[in-house]
């Protein structure tokens, strides 16, 4: 009798050992994940977790490449440093080990690695008054902003960078932001040049006298009649001096700069006619 009562005290034993572990093995395949496949970023740490978990059970978690489990090891939940290159997929495994040594079935997720977006691009310097707008977008599709916003009424395109109503003097930082997977950031400055002062005199003068501009605040332009006058008229581009000017006309001189930020002035000069005197007479 003792020998039969032991055997059906060990079958019970063993049909509940039985009975736990196909419990568990239900538990296990209902934590499987909705979603198999995952993306994430290089460089990113990245937790992974079992919903819900059971505080009295080890959980033997594996990876075969990619990154490199940082904590959590033996929990039911880790993190992961994926700092490697991109690629994948890579498989995350989970095997849970109950308080009485019952293995559920293994759990996994295939992970892929995705490079950072590069948000490099280029914003170049520009006169005021001009159009700019940024180039060499290396992830395009993404959102230009003004950081910090400018307070006197400035606007910046969202989608070329192209600033409108820039103040001469001023500079701007522009901030990029990528709209990828794995999206990066990333500030260019950029100055608004003033333009060139154009300005110079040229004073009416008397038929066949020398006439020169003066007073050129930006030298090393070029002056020009403008309209051209159809007379046989020529004006020194250095100087601004007219040569064949017809007395009583009034001509157009332009002065243009040269500089990077060039700008133009008009001014308007008109020759004297020599007085009309009459012969001497002796009485």
């Amino acid at each position: 009798m003792k020998i039969t009562k032991t055997m059906k005290t060990m079958k019970t034993k063993l049909f509940l050992i039985v009975l736990i572990c196909f419990v568990l093995s239900i538990n296990s395949k209902a934590q499987t994940s909705t979603s198999p496949t995952q993306d994430v970023c290089v460089g990113s740490t990245e937790p992974y977790l079992l919903n819900p978990s059971n505080s009295t059970s080890s959980y033997q978690w594996t990876l075969n490449g990619g990154g490199v489990i940082s904590s959590g090891q033996g929990s039911g939940s880790i993190l992961i440093d994926w700092n490697t290159n991109a690629g994948g997929p890579y498989t995350l495994t989970v095997v849970e080990t109950d308080i009485n040594g019952c293995v559920g079935l293994p759990k996994t997720v295939d992970v892929t690695l995705h490079d950072l977006d590069n948000a490099t691009f280029i914003l170049t310097d520009f006169c005021e008054g001009s159009s700019n707008s940024a180039s060499s977008i290396i992830s395009p599709g993404g959102t230009f902003y003004f950081n910090p916003i400018p307070t006197n009424g400035e606007t910046l395109d969202p989608i070329t960078a192209e600033i409108t109503g820039g103040i001469a003097g001023n500079t701007y930082f522009v901030e990029y932001i990528t709209n990828g997977l794995c999206p990066q950031q990333n500030i260019e400055s950029v100055l608004v040049n003033s333009l060139d002062d154009a300005s110079f005199s040229l004073n009416n003068y008397c038929a066949d006298s020398p006439n020169s501009a003066s007073a050129i605040v930006t030298v090393g332009g070029v002056f020009s009649f403008n309209p051209v006058p159809t007379g046989g008229e020529i004006i020194n581009a250095t100087t601004g001096e007219i040569t064949g000017g017809i007395p009583g006309n009034t001509y157009t001189v332009e002065y243009t700069t040269i500089g990077t930020c060039s700008s133009s002035q008009t001014q308007n000069v008109l020759i004297y006619s020599l007085p009309s005197t009459g012969p001497i007479f002796h009485n």
